[in-house]
């Protein structure tokens, strides 16, 4: 027997991104049931950095602590970073990145900072989270078909018995990878740009004390007459991914039963004696696809579903976990009737455009000496187009109808000082170094204000009444949000839910237009909510 579920959001796809989609709307205050045809995570590390603008955004879950312990332990010696090269792991040398550390200073100020954690132990870390706050999460399940119209999606679930079942959500979220079957059924089209290179993925188990002698390295490049790929660090002892290169003209990973996988890794070693045990592998390639359309409908797509690209530079998972970011706090916003459904539509033309410069960037860094910095004969057309991961990750800008302006000249900038679009800036506001201005948006909007004003609070009064979206007010030391924003006292910044400025106090945000202001970023009110027209005119 078939039974029916009525929902408001289903998520398919319990990877990184789908299970930060969950605790997304969780925050929020949004039902979801959650599917996975998995029944248990994937062995192999795939993502391992979590980038800095990552763990704010688990800060505003109240999981980074959480998140940070598991780093501190992820590594049994030694530290993350650095490159080496050689013909094999044995006699492969440490390489000087100067361009590469010089990129990596002068970071945008943060209450959080990155962490080394691979998706193997972080997926755990969050189904856990998603779990403990009542999140229906269901692994062993699998999206059979779907039929979305203007009014929601029915879908229908198969477990691994073939019990079906069936779930109508209002939205559906389709977080089910770079293949994703969903984006296939609707027909979805991309920016498309070949493989460069085809790489079968090998996580091992192998003891490398006596190999290595203590040197540490985030990625070795190998290279000699049997083999060629890279080794990239997992745990820095016993436990390591070689991503070999292989010809899928020819091959494919059927072509390499187990004991073939360990002499090509023991070739790369450079012992041929050497104890390995193959624990998993998977075949990838370097090619990109960024989708053209990230809804259609009621269905959204997230992560690899929407893009995919080399993981050169860590922008993968980070990248799909801020578009669930994005958009789960909108969705929140048109389920509650605070917004109308045309704030959805500023999902894509927020987060695409991210999509796109995470897919260039790692592009660039196809070439390994170009990956790290080092220049050589042919590659400084492709070093002087890199931008840092700070630029990529931080310092981006959104154009679209839900901030006030809606346009600029760039998307991104030089330092975050509370511009339109941007993260807002942080700064410290208690002694103790414990609450930042990050922490004061969420799960409503904020309006930061330097120093006090009366105006401002009775407009977030009548604002609040006018449109039923919750808005706190925060007081700001005036010296010191005036040097972070250059706004003086009695100016204010209006702040997202995903803590983006939406508007700001000397630009097109005042006292008396913050109502219309609202409802300008929210596309406008529900039925549930005095209408556009009349709040507009009240304020």
């Amino acid at each position: 027997m078939t039974s029916t579920q009525q929902v408001p959001v289903l998520i398919v796809g319990g990877g990184l991104v789908g299970l930060s989609a969950a605790l997304f709307l969780e925050y929020h205050g949004v039902p979801f049931v959650l599917v996975e045809k998995r029944t248990a995570v994937s062995v192999l590390p795939r993502s391992r950095g979590v980038h800095t603008r990552t763990v704010e955004l688990f800060r505003q879950l109240g999981v980074e602590d959480r998140v940070q312990r598991a780093a501190a332990s992820a590594l049994k010696a030694g530290r993350f970073g650095g490159a080496s090269r050689g013909a094999t792991l044995l006699a492969a040398e440490q390489l000087e990145l100067p361009n590469f550390m010089k990129s990596l200073q002068n970071p945008e100020p943060s209450p959080s900072s990155f962490c080394f954690l691979p998706q193997v132990q972080l997926e755990p870390l969050l189904t856990e989270a998603a779990r403990e706050r009542g999140g229906d999460l269901r692994f062993g399940v699998e999206l059979s078909e779907f039929a979305a119209t203007d009014r929601g999606v029915t879908a229908t679930l198969r477990d691994r018995t073939a019990m079906t079942s069936t779930i109508e959500a209002d939205y559906l979220i389709a977080a089910d990878g770079a293949g994703s079957p969903i984006r296939r059924a609707l027909g979805i089209t991309g920016w498309e740009l070949p493989p460069t290179h085809h790489y079968l993925n090998l996580f091992v188990r192998t003891d490398l004390a006596e190999v290595l002698h203590g040197r540490t390295f985030s990625q070795c490049e190998i290279v000699n007459d049997e083999v060629r790929g890279l080794v990239l660090a997992k745990n820095n002892t016993d436990e390591w991914s070689f991503h070999l290169e292989y010809d899928a003209a020819r091959t494919d990973l059927t072509d390499y039963p187990v004991q073939r996988c360990v002499e090509l890794v023991r070739a790369a070693i450079g012992v041929p004696d050497i104890e390995v045990e193959v624990l998993a592998k998977a075949a990838w390639d370097t090619g990109v696809f960024v989708a053209d359309e990230y809804r259609r409908g009621r269905v959204f797509l997230v992560g690899d579903a929407a893009h995919r690209h080399a993981p050169w530079g860590g922008y993968g998972a980070n990248t799909g976990i801020a578009d669930a970011h994005n958009l789960m706090w909108k969705l929140a916003a048109v389920l509650s009737g605070t917004a109308a459904p045309a704030l959805l539509d500023s999902y894509q033309p927020e987060r695409r455009p991210r999509a796109l410069i995470a897919a260039e960037q790692a592009r660039l860094g196809t070439d390994f000496a170009t990956r790290y910095g080092i220049e050589t004969p042919d590659n400084a057309a492709d070093l002087a187009s890199q931008l840092s991961t700070n630029t990529v990750m931080t310092q981006y800008r959104y154009t679209s109808a839900a901030v006030l302006g809606g346009t600029a000249d760039t998307p991104h900038v030089d330092q975050l000082t509370g511009q339109v679009g941007t993260r807002v800036p942080h700064l410290w506001i208690d002694g103790s170094q414990r609450i930042s201005t990050l922490d004061l948006n969420g799960p409503g909007f904020a309006l930061l204000v330097t120093g006090t004003s009366a105006a401002w609070r009775d407009a977030v009064s009548d604002a609040q009444w006018d449109t039923g979206i919750d808005i706190t007010v925060h007081a700001l030391p005036v010296a010191d949000w005036f040097a972070r924003t250059g706004l003086p006292e009695g100016g204010a910044l209006l702040v997202r839910p995903d803590g983006i400025v939406a508007g700001r106090s000397d630009e097109e945000l005042y006292p008396s237009t913050l109502t219309a202001a609202l409802c300008r970023i929210v596309g406008g009110l529900s039925s549930g909510a005095r209408s556009l027209d009349d709040a507009a005119a009240g304020a």
